[in-house]
């Protein structure tokens, strides 16, 4: 796969392109609107067409018939849909259309490629809700992900000003040799990308990835203090899809749920809906609001999170949620330079939806060499998971003594099933699965590593 076209230069696709620009993809990017086209174009090295997608006659002036791939992330869904579609008639071998309210059964499905033509249905409400899912259950991480079937896990985690980890050595609390209970993968300090090694002293506010096994995540919970949450009461702070698949989510969880509506009739709208659950509970009102808050019982709350379409409402109000005493906020963040504000404004999980829907996009692009893919928040890092082939270059040399691009790291192995954090003197051999942690612009050579 070589060339790619995307239609749609907003939040998600010009994240995607951004980060195949990076992996050395020719990339066309259509979108309606000249200027959001220039402001990419100063950036990235890549095609910019203004266009209508839904307009074959606009899509045949873009010259993306020799496409390999054609990703449609526009904020319409039928748009969406549409283009796709179109993108069959010019012979483009494959699709993927970015949806918000398609698709809510799964939150990614193949369609039948004989009556629609459209291979792929990303559906961005549901990837975010289980990003969210996946942080709600303890007090500490910001980000989880999980490798190789659940065997290996990555954890994103600040250091808080209380922090007892502050002034210590990586090794003091991490282990050594075949004491090594996780592994700091990188890390981010100042806004800067890191890699840490065992003597490196750990500061306030740096943000690691750690790397651990199944085996050793109650350990690793207990370094970090991490507790499951106290009580199972959440309020959502939003009422639209997102909000309304977070609750029901929730619910299954056995939580008991207030939503906080903008409006009597969306209030009104959500009590028809989860008529049937008993612990659920909507108020009018805003989230940003003190008093509000008090009366939903926020200082007695376990989680809060605001999943409003709004980035600057959602940190607003995970700030006087934290400030009331809630246990955990979570946020849904769109914007850079707001995620780099969550920390100071209370907020302990912040999930980007373009990180999100890229995670499931690049698996595809990637197609069978990348069994995962995990893009993180803070820095512009990429997880991802491979299996060793045959006779490649990782399998010549022990780890230690590889010669990986700069800042590529592997964090995590399994081998014949066994899961294993990296060990300098391990040789890779074909079958083993292991998960490297890389800069985009090093995937390709990665891939080339491990692959035959």
């Amino acid at each position: 796969m070589k060339k790619i076209a995307i239609v749609g230069a907003g939040e998600i696709g010009a994240f995607i392109a951004e980060r195949l620009n990076a992996e050395k993809f020719d990339v066309t990017v259509i979108d309606r609107n000249p200027e959001v086209l220039s402001n990419l174009q100063n950036t990235l090295d890549v095609a910019g067409v203004q266009g209508n997608a839904t307009n074959i006659k606009d899509l045949i002036n873009a010259d993306i018939q020799d496409a390999d791939l054609f990703i449609a992330t526009t904020r319409q869904d039928e748009t969406n849909l549409v283009s796709c579609l179109l993108s069959r008639e010019l012979k483009i071998p494959h699709n993927i259309a970015v949806t918000r309210y398609l698709g809510s059964r799964d939150k990614v499905f193949n369609v039948d490629n004989a009556p629609l033509g459209i291979d792929m249905v990303v559906n961005t409400s549901e990837v975010v809700k289980d990003e969210i899912m996946d942080v709600v259950e303890t007090t500490g991480p910001s980000e989880v992900a999980t490798f190789a079937e659940g065997q290996i896990i990555l954890i994103g985690y600040q250091i808080s000003a209380d922090s007892h980890l502050i002034d210590k050595k990586i090794s003091d609390v991490a282990g050594k040799g075949t004491d090594l209970k996780f592994f700091v993968g990188s890390m981010v300090r100042n806004n800067k990308l890191m890699t840490p090694t065992a003597d490196t002293v750990l500061e306030r506010d740096d943000y690691l990835y750690l790397i651990t096994i199944e085996k050793h995540m109650q350990e690793l919970n207990a370094v970090l203090h991490v507790e499951t949450i106290k009580s199972r009461t959440a309020i959502v702070y939003g009422d639209n899809y997102l909000s309304q698949l977070l609750a029901g989510a929730l619910l299954n969880r056995h939580f008991q749920v207030t939503m906080l509506a903008a409006t009597e009739g969306k209030a009104d709208f959500l009590k028809q809906y989860f008529a049937n659950r008993r612990h659920f509970h909507v108020e009018v009102g805003e989230g940003t609001e003190a008093r509000l808050l008090r009366r939903v019982k926020a200082p007695a709350t376990s989680l809060f999170v605001a999943t409003k379409s709004d980035d600057a409402s959602n940190l607003t109000g995970c700030l006087v949620a934290k400030n009331l005493g809630v246990g955990k906020t979570v946020a849904s963040i769109k914007r850079n330079d707001i995620m780099l504000l969550c920390p100071q404004a209370g907020v302990d999980a912040n999930i980007a939806p373009r990180l999100a829907t890229a995670k499931v996009i690049q698996k595809v692009v990637h197609e069978n060499r990348v069994l995962d893919y995990r893009a993180v928040s803070r820095t512009n890092l990429e997880v991802i998971e491979l299996e060793v082939k045959g006779k490649c270059g990782c399998t010549k040399a022990p780890i230690g003594k590889l010669k990986l691009p700069e800042g590529v790291i592997i964090g995590g192995i399994v081998s014949d099933g066994v899961p294993s954090l990296p060990n300098s003197g391990y040789t890779l051999k074909a079958g083993d699965k292991a998960i490297v942690l890389t800069l985009p612009e090093h995937i390709v050579k990665v891939e080339t590593l491990f692959g035959e």
